[in-house]
């Protein structure tokens, strides 16, 4: 099995299932990631609404390669909270099922010292473990700011669970003042999702090899290693140089049109970089994201 080409496609939560469809089809992609179905949380869809996604997904044969359990990280000493989490994911284990998704994101109990509270930790997570195990599924971990690749580490070789995984997102390794490739290193064993973006230090997305996250430097590594799990394309432009802002009025006009500056010369700079050899042409997204998938297709058929 070879890895696998994947992405959200939904502008996080903007676009529509039918809108995410069309694009997964048009960017010749036959899986596709869910973590909101028509601006509702995935565990609020009824019956009705889950047998929709099923055969509209059957419809253009598409299949579903992860959804995100949505459940975030809460004190692991909480009885309660760990109950409620443990309920929520049970049930989207259920719809991952139901729906014929291949994973289920989840994230980890906040962990503050990985080896002092690991007794605990190893409880919580056993019970995410084991309800992922009946379910014939891995517990996949996304990770989180803040939590360092070497705790997941620690936690992968304390529990020696096969049915435990991990996503790892090079551009969140950075942002914790990590070696991505060091990170790797640690991880490449339990990593079975790969988030194929880049950044610059300051977190603002850059095109794969022009960041500081050496995803580029990583793909190749993971195609070295014959990685056969999910590659997930989405980037982020959306959320900076083609985002729409509102034009502003008196006082901060001046703050605005020097942003639209910014914007607009990012924007040059991005169209030079995909189409040099087309001085007046103005990129889109979706020109870059055709670009990042066809970047990615030519590592790994190298």
């Amino acid at each position: 099995m070879k890895a696998i080409l994947t992405a959200y496609l939904d502008q996080h939560g903007q676009s529509s299932f039918a809108e995410q469809l069309e694009k997964v089809i048009k960017f010749e992609l036959d899986h596709l990631c869910l973590r909101i179905w028509n601006g509702q949380p995935l565990i609020e869809l009824s019956d009705g609404e889950l047998k929709k996604i099923l055969l509209d997904t059957k419809g253009s044969r598409i299949k579903i390669a992860m959804i995100d359990s949505g459940i975030q990280p809460y004190d692991p000493y909480d009885d309660r909270k760990h109950a409620k989490a443990l309920d929520e994911y049970k049930y989207m284990l259920k719809l991952a099922d139901r729906i014929k998704a291949t994973y289920v994101l989840m994230r980890l109990p906040i962990i503050n010292n990985v080896i002092e509270e690991y007794d605990t930790l190893e409880k919580r997570m056993g019970d995410f473990v084991d309800a992922a195990m009946r379910a014939g599924q891995k517990m996949v971990i996304m990770p989180e700011k803040g939590v360092k690749s070497n705790t997941y580490a620690y936690l992968f070789k304390k529990m020696k669970s096969k049915h435990m995984a991990i996503a790892f997102d090079p551009v969140l390794v950075m942002m914790n003042n990590e070696s991505t490739t060091t990170a790797y290193r640690l991880l490449r064993n339990y990593m079975t999702i790969f988030f194929a973006h880049d950044a610059n230090h300051q977190g603002q997305p850059e095109l794969m090899g022009y960041g500081k996250s050496d995803t580029l430097k990583i793909l190749k590594k993971l195609d070295r290693d014959r990685f056969d799990g999910f590659i997930v394309m989405d980037q982020h432009f959306h959320q900076t140089v083609f985002k729409q802002e509102e034009e502003k009025k008196g006082f901060f006009k001046k703050l605005f049109s020097n942003d639209k500056k910014k914007k607009d010369d990012e924007l040059r700079l991005l169209s030079r970089r995909i189409f040099p050899d087309e001085e007046t042409k103005n990129v889109t997204e979706d020109d870059i994201l055709r670009h990042q998938i066809q970047l990615v297709k030519t590592i790994f058929k190298g």
